[in-house]
This record gives structure tokens, C-alpha cells and sequence, in this order.
């Protein structure tokens, strides 16, 4: 921004809203499918939230949550569906139509020091996280690598 002596850093506008409990068990559910209540439970109080403010036994709770998002989620496809290959790390996404270019992109990942996370799925469930994304993750960047997709982030 310009300021009296030049160009300076602009102010911060602040960090974004924290997911509530809900939405974190879900987001973590999207990456980690298999992972089981008590999984979940470690991970919400290792990021710092205070389970013991549910309304009943959290690990009722959260159960009742994963398996809502198991019914209404991703699940099996017929094999004639598209499937895309994704590949999370730090806050950027990117979407291939192969696994083997998805799992370069993971190594390319790892040599950098990132964690990174890979999931095949069906065209029409990405556009469902893609579309969680954009709104409950808005800082996190989207590339399409699919030919013909309008390669770039979003």
C-alpha cells in the first residue's frame, strides 16, 4: 500500500473464521475416510477444540456425524464414471485424470517437505468437495491439471 514514506505491507484484515466442530470433522473426514471416532476425537483436541462443549457423549456425537457423512458422501461409483485423482497438501489442491500424474505431483510434494494427501473419486463427488472447498476453504488454491479443463488455479 502506499504510505507517506512509499510502498509499506498493508494491515492485516485478519485470519479466517475457524471451522466449527462440524465442519472440521467433516473436512477431516474427507481426508482421512478411514479413520474411526476415536481418531477423530484425538485430532479435534490436538487442534484445539473443546469436545466436551456437545450436547451429549462426544464420541456419540462424532459418531453420529461420520455416519451421516458416510451416507451422504463419497461412496462407491459404477465403473463407467469419470474418476479423478486429487492431491492435497499445505493450502493448494490440484486435480488430475490419472493416478500416475497425481501420485508425481504427491512426490513432487514430498520432496518439497509436504505432507500431502491423495484420493480418487468420482467427477460429480469432486465438484461437491470442490464446491465445500470454495466455500468453507476459500484460501486454499485449485488447479485443474485435466486436459481440455481450463488448466490454472482458482
Amino acid at each position: 500500500m502506499p504510505g507517506p514514506n512509499g510502498s509499506q505491507p498493508a494491515e492485516p484484515i485478519g485470519a479466517p473464521a475457524r471451522l466449527t466442530m462440524w465442519q472440521a470433522v467433516r473436512q477431516s473426514w474427507l481426508v482421512h475416510p478411514d479413520w474411526t471416532v476415536t481418531d477423530h476425537l484425538a485430532w479435534l483436541d490436538d487442534e484445539g477444540y473443546d469436545t466436551g462443549t456437545l450436547t451429549g457423549d462426544p464420541a456419540e456425537v462424532i459418531g453420529r456425524w461420520l455416519a451421516e457423512h458416510r451416507r451422504t458422501g463419497l461412496g462407491s461409483w459404477p465403473t463407467d464414471d469419470a474418476l479423478v485423482y486429487t492431491v492435497a497438501g499445505g493450502d493448494m489442491v490440484a486435480v488430475f485424470d490419472s493416478k500416475e500424474a497425481a501420485d508425481l505431483m504427491a512426490g513432487t510434494m514430498g520432496c518439497a517437505n509436504l505432507d500431502s494427501v491423495t484420493r480418487c473419486m468420482t467427477e460429480a463427488q469432486w465438484e461437491q468437495v470442490r464446491a465445500v472447498l470454495r466455500t468453507e476453504q476459500p484460501h486454499i488454491t485449485v488447479t485443474d491439471a485435466r486436459p481440455g479443463r481450463g488448466s490454472g488455479a482458482s
